[in-house]
Protein backbone atom coordinates (compact mmCIF):
# COMPACT_ATOMS: atom_id res chain seq x y z
CA UNK A 1 0.00 0.00 0.00
CA UNK A 2 1.43 3.38 -1.03
CA UNK A 3 1.98 6.28 1.33
CA UNK A 4 -0.78 8.21 -0.45
CA UNK A 5 -3.28 5.41 0.17
CA UNK A 6 -2.28 5.20 3.84
CA UNK A 7 -2.67 8.98 4.13
CA UNK A 8 -6.16 8.76 2.57
CA UNK A 9 -7.19 6.12 5.13
CA UNK A 10 -6.06 8.32 8.04
CA UNK A 11 -7.83 11.38 6.59
CA UNK A 12 -10.94 9.33 5.82
CA UNK A 13 -11.20 8.06 9.39
CA UNK A 14 -10.61 11.60 10.69
CA UNK A 15 -13.45 12.98 8.53
CA UNK A 16 -15.77 10.12 9.51
CA UNK A 17 -15.24 10.79 13.25
CA UNK A 18 -15.81 14.53 12.83
CA UNK A 19 -19.04 13.92 10.87
CA UNK A 20 -20.34 11.64 13.62
CA UNK A 21 -19.67 14.32 16.27
CA UNK A 22 -21.31 17.03 14.18
CA UNK A 23 -24.39 14.83 14.00
CA UNK A 24 -24.65 15.04 17.82
CA UNK A 25 -23.61 18.64 18.73
CA UNK A 26 -25.28 18.41 22.15
CA UNK A 27 -22.43 16.08 23.20
CA UNK A 28 -19.92 18.89 22.66
CA UNK A 29 -21.94 21.16 24.94
CA UNK A 30 -22.13 18.41 27.54
CA UNK A 31 -18.38 17.74 27.58
CA UNK A 32 -17.57 21.45 27.81
CA UNK A 33 -19.88 22.06 30.77
CA UNK A 34 -19.72 18.71 32.60
CA UNK A 35 -16.10 19.02 33.90
CA UNK A 36 -16.83 22.54 35.21
CA UNK A 37 -20.09 21.40 36.84
CA UNK A 38 -18.12 18.58 38.40
CA UNK A 39 -16.10 21.26 40.24
CA UNK A 40 -19.01 22.79 42.15
CA UNK A 41 -19.18 20.15 44.92
CA UNK A 42 -15.44 20.58 45.53
CA UNK A 43 -15.84 24.37 45.77
CA UNK A 44 -18.61 23.99 48.34
CA UNK A 45 -16.63 21.29 50.13
CA UNK A 46 -13.55 23.52 50.31
CA UNK A 47 -15.53 26.42 51.72
CA UNK A 48 -17.21 24.18 54.28
CA UNK A 49 -13.98 22.57 55.49
CA UNK A 50 -11.50 25.47 55.49
CA UNK A 51 -13.83 28.48 55.42
CA UNK A 52 -12.77 29.65 51.95
CA UNK A 53 -10.85 28.76 48.80
CA UNK A 54 -7.37 29.32 50.28
CA UNK A 55 -5.44 27.13 52.68
CA UNK A 56 -1.91 27.28 54.10
CA UNK A 57 -1.86 23.48 54.31
CA UNK A 58 -2.70 23.41 50.61
CA UNK A 59 0.12 25.89 49.94
CA UNK A 60 2.60 23.62 51.75
CA UNK A 61 1.72 20.78 49.35
CA UNK A 62 1.40 22.66 46.06
CA UNK A 63 3.13 26.04 46.44
CA UNK A 64 -0.16 27.87 45.89
CA UNK A 65 -2.91 28.40 48.50
CA UNK A 66 -5.69 28.60 45.86
CA UNK A 67 -7.64 25.38 45.48
CA UNK A 68 -9.96 26.39 42.65
CA UNK A 69 -7.31 26.98 39.92
CA UNK A 70 -5.69 23.70 40.96
CA UNK A 71 -8.83 21.62 40.29
CA UNK A 72 -9.77 23.66 37.20
CA UNK A 73 -6.47 22.73 35.56
CA UNK A 74 -6.93 19.11 36.62
CA UNK A 75 -10.41 19.00 35.06
CA UNK A 76 -9.30 20.53 31.77
CA UNK A 77 -6.13 18.48 31.23
CA UNK A 78 -7.84 15.22 32.19
CA UNK A 79 -10.34 15.90 29.37
CA UNK A 80 -7.59 14.87 26.93
CA UNK A 81 -7.02 11.65 28.84
CA UNK A 82 -10.61 10.54 29.14
CA UNK A 83 -11.47 11.64 25.59
CA UNK A 84 -8.60 9.53 24.28
CA UNK A 85 -9.47 6.58 26.51
CA UNK A 86 -13.10 6.47 25.36
CA UNK A 87 -12.52 7.61 21.78
CA UNK A 88 -9.34 5.77 20.78
CA UNK A 89 -9.31 2.93 23.32
CA UNK A 90 -12.92 2.07 22.60
CA UNK A 91 -12.72 2.71 18.83
CA UNK A 92 -12.51 -0.87 17.59
CA UNK A 93 -15.15 -2.01 20.05
CA UNK A 94 -17.49 0.59 18.52
CA UNK A 95 -16.73 -0.83 15.07
CA UNK A 96 -18.08 -4.18 16.28
CA UNK A 97 -21.37 -2.48 17.23
CA UNK A 98 -21.54 -0.88 13.78
CA UNK A 99 -20.74 -4.19 12.07
CA UNK A 100 -17.65 -2.83 10.31
CA UNK A 101 -14.80 -4.35 12.34
CA UNK A 102 -14.50 -7.47 10.18
CA UNK A 103 -14.22 -5.32 7.03
CA UNK A 104 -11.41 -3.27 8.61
CA UNK A 105 -9.45 -6.32 9.76
CA UNK A 106 -9.92 -8.16 6.45
CA UNK A 107 -8.99 -5.17 4.27
CA UNK A 108 -5.42 -4.58 2.99
CA UNK A 109 -5.08 -1.55 5.26
CA UNK A 110 -3.74 -1.70 8.78
CA UNK A 111 -6.12 -1.07 11.73
CA UNK A 112 -3.33 1.14 13.10
CA UNK A 113 -4.09 3.66 10.32
CA UNK A 114 -7.75 3.73 11.37
CA UNK A 115 -6.70 4.29 14.98
CA UNK A 116 -4.31 7.04 13.88
CA UNK A 117 -7.15 8.89 12.14
CA UNK A 118 -9.31 8.39 15.23
CA UNK A 119 -6.45 9.70 17.42
CA UNK A 120 -6.15 12.93 15.41
CA UNK A 121 -9.90 13.43 15.54
CA UNK A 122 -10.00 12.85 19.31
CA UNK A 123 -7.17 15.35 19.79
CA UNK A 124 -9.14 17.96 17.83
CA UNK A 125 -12.33 17.20 19.77
CA UNK A 126 -10.57 17.41 23.15
CA UNK A 127 -8.78 20.63 22.13
CA UNK A 128 -12.10 22.30 21.24
CA UNK A 129 -13.56 21.18 24.58
CA UNK A 130 -10.57 22.33 26.60
CA UNK A 131 -10.35 25.63 24.71
CA UNK A 132 -13.96 26.44 25.59
CA UNK A 133 -13.45 25.28 29.18
CA UNK A 134 -10.37 27.50 29.51
CA UNK A 135 -12.31 30.47 28.13
CA UNK A 136 -15.15 29.97 30.64
CA UNK A 137 -12.71 29.40 33.52
CA UNK A 138 -10.76 32.56 32.63
CA UNK A 139 -13.86 34.75 32.22
CA UNK A 140 -15.98 33.51 35.14
CA UNK A 141 -13.86 31.47 37.55
CA UNK A 142 -10.71 33.59 37.87
CA UNK A 143 -8.21 31.29 36.17
CA UNK A 144 -5.14 33.37 35.28
CA UNK A 145 -4.25 31.93 31.87
CA UNK A 146 -2.29 34.60 29.98
CA UNK A 147 -1.21 34.44 26.32
CA UNK A 148 2.47 33.97 27.23
CA UNK A 149 1.62 30.80 29.18
CA UNK A 150 -0.41 29.15 26.41
CA UNK A 151 2.51 27.96 24.20
CA UNK A 152 4.47 26.24 27.02
CA UNK A 153 1.24 24.66 28.26
CA UNK A 154 0.47 23.36 24.75
CA UNK A 155 3.95 21.80 24.53
CA UNK A 156 3.37 19.93 27.78
CA UNK A 157 -0.10 18.83 26.60
CA UNK A 158 1.40 17.46 23.37
CA UNK A 159 4.02 15.52 25.32
CA UNK A 160 1.22 14.08 27.45
CA UNK A 161 -1.17 13.04 24.68
CA UNK A 162 1.51 11.51 22.41
CA UNK A 163 2.37 8.94 25.06
CA UNK A 164 -1.17 8.47 26.29
CA UNK A 165 -2.52 7.78 22.82
CA UNK A 166 0.09 5.01 22.62
CA UNK A 167 -1.51 3.55 25.73
CA UNK A 168 -4.98 4.01 24.20
CA UNK A 169 -3.95 2.15 21.03
CA UNK A 170 -2.77 -0.76 23.19
CA UNK A 171 -6.11 -0.69 24.98
CA UNK A 172 -7.94 -0.71 21.63
CA UNK A 173 -6.05 -3.92 20.80
CA UNK A 174 -6.96 -5.49 24.13
CA UNK A 175 -10.65 -4.82 23.50
CA UNK A 176 -10.38 -7.20 20.54
CA UNK A 177 -9.55 -9.90 23.07
CA UNK A 178 -11.66 -9.06 26.10
CA UNK A 179 -14.82 -8.06 24.13
CA UNK A 180 -15.73 -5.56 26.82
CA UNK A 181 -14.54 -2.02 27.23
CA UNK A 182 -16.84 0.03 29.45
CA UNK A 183 -15.93 -1.71 32.70
CA UNK A 184 -12.21 -1.47 32.02
CA UNK A 185 -12.43 2.17 30.93
CA UNK A 186 -14.26 3.07 34.14
CA UNK A 187 -11.65 1.17 36.16
CA UNK A 188 -8.80 3.04 34.49
CA UNK A 189 -10.65 6.33 35.02
CA UNK A 190 -10.85 5.81 38.77
CA UNK A 191 -7.20 4.69 38.92
CA UNK A 192 -6.26 8.02 37.34
CA UNK A 193 -8.57 9.93 39.70
CA UNK A 194 -7.03 8.19 42.71
CA UNK A 195 -3.33 8.06 41.79
CA UNK A 196 -2.78 11.24 39.78
CA UNK A 197 -3.27 14.85 40.95
CA UNK A 198 -6.48 15.59 39.04
CA UNK A 199 -8.55 16.48 42.11
CA UNK A 200 -6.02 16.77 44.92
CA UNK A 201 -2.24 16.88 45.47
CA UNK A 202 -0.99 13.29 45.60
CA UNK A 203 1.58 14.32 48.23
CA UNK A 204 -1.24 14.01 50.77
CA UNK A 205 -0.50 10.25 51.01
CA UNK A 206 2.80 8.33 50.57
CA UNK A 207 0.94 5.62 48.62
CA UNK A 208 -0.63 7.99 46.08
CA UNK A 209 2.63 9.95 45.84
CA UNK A 210 4.62 6.80 45.03
CA UNK A 211 2.20 5.29 42.52
CA UNK A 212 1.51 8.62 40.82
CA UNK A 213 5.14 8.66 39.63
CA UNK A 214 4.23 5.88 37.16
CA UNK A 215 1.52 7.94 35.44
CA UNK A 216 2.46 10.54 32.76
CA UNK A 217 -0.58 12.65 33.67
CA UNK A 218 1.05 13.37 37.03
CA UNK A 219 4.10 15.00 35.43
CA UNK A 220 1.99 16.95 32.93
CA UNK A 221 -0.31 18.34 35.63
CA UNK A 222 2.64 19.31 37.84
CA UNK A 223 4.31 21.08 34.90
CA UNK A 224 1.17 22.91 33.73
CA UNK A 225 0.28 24.05 37.25
CA UNK A 226 3.85 25.23 37.77
CA UNK A 227 3.61 27.33 34.59
CA UNK A 228 0.15 28.78 35.28
CA UNK A 229 0.09 29.12 39.07
CA UNK A 230 3.78 29.69 39.90
CA UNK A 231 4.80 31.57 36.71
CA UNK A 232 7.69 29.23 35.87
CA UNK A 233 9.04 28.64 32.35
CA UNK A 234 9.87 25.46 30.41
CA UNK A 235 13.54 25.98 31.32
CA UNK A 236 12.58 25.30 34.94
CA UNK A 237 10.86 22.07 33.92
CA UNK A 238 13.64 20.28 32.03
CA UNK A 239 13.54 17.16 34.22
CA UNK A 240 9.77 16.77 33.82
CA UNK A 241 10.02 17.25 30.03
CA UNK A 242 12.73 14.57 29.87
CA UNK A 243 10.58 12.14 31.88
CA UNK A 244 7.59 12.77 29.57
CA UNK A 245 9.74 12.20 26.47
CA UNK A 246 11.03 8.89 27.84
CA UNK A 247 7.48 7.82 28.76
CA UNK A 248 6.28 8.79 25.25
CA UNK A 249 8.82 6.48 23.61
CA UNK A 250 8.00 3.60 25.98
CA UNK A 251 4.21 3.99 25.60
CA UNK A 252 4.23 4.39 21.80
CA UNK A 253 6.48 1.38 21.20
CA UNK A 254 4.79 -0.84 23.79
CA UNK A 255 1.33 0.30 22.64
CA UNK A 256 2.10 -0.72 19.05
CA UNK A 257 3.52 -4.10 20.07
CA UNK A 258 0.60 -4.87 22.42
CA UNK A 259 -1.91 -3.96 19.71
CA UNK A 260 -0.22 -6.19 17.13
CA UNK A 261 0.02 -9.09 19.60
CA UNK A 262 -3.66 -8.72 20.56
CA UNK A 263 -4.76 -8.53 16.92
CA UNK A 264 -2.72 -11.62 16.02
CA UNK A 265 -4.02 -13.61 18.99
CA UNK A 266 -7.61 -12.69 18.18
CA UNK A 267 -7.20 -13.90 14.59
CA UNK A 268 -5.62 -17.19 15.71
CA UNK A 269 -8.39 -17.76 18.26
CA UNK A 270 -11.02 -17.00 15.61
CA UNK A 271 -12.97 -14.75 17.99
CA UNK A 272 -12.98 -11.58 15.90
CA UNK A 273 -16.69 -11.74 15.14
CA UNK A 274 -17.71 -12.65 18.67
CA UNK A 275 -19.56 -9.97 20.59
Amino acid sequence: MSFKQQYQIVVGEFKKSVKIWLAYPILLVFWVIAPLMWLLPFIFQGKALVGGMQSEAFRNLTGSPNYLPFVLIGAMVSTYIFSGLWGVGNALREETYWGTLEYIIASPSSPILVLLGKTLAEFLYASVNVGLQALLATLFLGLNLTVTKILPVLIIVLLLVIGFYGFAIAFAGLTLLIKEAHGWVHTIEWIFYLFSPIRYPVEVSPITKTLSALIPLTYALVAIRTIILLNKSLVDLQKIILVLLIMDVILIVSGYLIFRASERRTKIAGTLSQY
